[in-house]
């Protein structure tokens, strides 16, 4: 006769189930506890006593020694107690800070005290926005300044908007005293007329060599087209990099440097 395998029944339960159950288990617990604290029946941690071997020599000795440095952490313990309440208290009091004689006019000279101590003054605020403004200008001038010792030749990027507002005398004054090439770049000329470009490179090229420059506003990323010299500003093509390259390839020739050069750019 062939026998009956019956499975036995899964103890796996949901997780919602079990979650449910953990919980009424804690619950009931501590209804426990609180019920056992009320009537006195609650046992609290008691303290495991000193067992030391009957052979042991020195058992006395042991157990004296062992009782003292028991009671020694018991002082360490209340002692840090006293100490935390004290602490709390004292930072009670530093937020109050108000005697139980105090009057309320008493307690607005108090607040008049702290406001003076801790709120800045106008004129400090003021200060401090100015310290702050000539350590980040320093900064920039210290930047401006390695940049201009590192490269061999400085593109000074001036605003076609706005060509004067947008030039640093002393940028120029350094790179000329550093016996660096400096060029202008006159940028966004694609945001103002054609005649104005054509006159302000007419006045800038009096002092230095002025290129005029629009950006590519080509959607890709790769293969970006470049236009000619012409200022068609119609096309999205990059306006004024074959000048740039060339000028920086005569560059190279007049000072017979076959590696690479350094370009800082402001």
């Amino acid at each position: 006769m062939a026998k009956l395998f019956l499975k036995k029944p899964s103890k796996r339960m949901a997780s919602r189930k079990r979650f449910k159950i953990e919980k009424k288990v804690k619950d009931h617990n501590r209804k426990l506890k609180k019920e056992a604290k009320k009537t006195g029946k609650y046992k609290h941690h008691t303290e495991k006593p000193i067992s030391v071997p009957n052979k042991c020599p020195f058992k006395e000795e042991i157990l004296l020694e062992a009782e003292k440095k028991r009671e020694q952490l018991v002082e360490e313990k209340q002692k840090k107690k006293e100490m935390q309440k004290q602490l709390k208290t004292g930072q009670k009091r530093k937020l109050t800070d108000s005697a139980p004689g105090d009057t309320l006019e008493s307690l607005a000279a108090k607040a008049a005290k702290r406001s003076e101590n801790f709120v800045p003054t106008t004129k400090q605020v003021i200060d401090n926005l100015y310290e702050r403004k000539e350590a980040s200008l320093k900064a920039y001038a210290s930047e401006v300044r390695k940049t201009i010792e590192s490269a061999d030749i400085v593109f000074q990027v001036l605003d076609a908007r706005d060509p004067l507002g947008s030039r640093c005398a002393s940028v120029e004054q350094s790179v000329i005293q550093g016996g660096k090439r400096l060029v202008l770049l006159l940028n966004k000329i694609d945001l103002v007329p054609k005649a104005n470009v054509i006159k302000w490179l007419a006045y800038l090229r009096r002092e230095f060599p002025t290129i005029a420059f629009k950006a590519s506003t080509q959607e890709q990323a790769t293969r970006l087209g470049r236009a000619g010299s012409n200022l068609s500003v119609t096309s999205s093509k990059c306006i004024g990099a074959e000048l740039v390259m060339k000028l920086l390839g005569n560059y190279c020739r007049n000072k017979d440097i076959k590696t690479s050069i350094r370009v800082g750019i402001v």
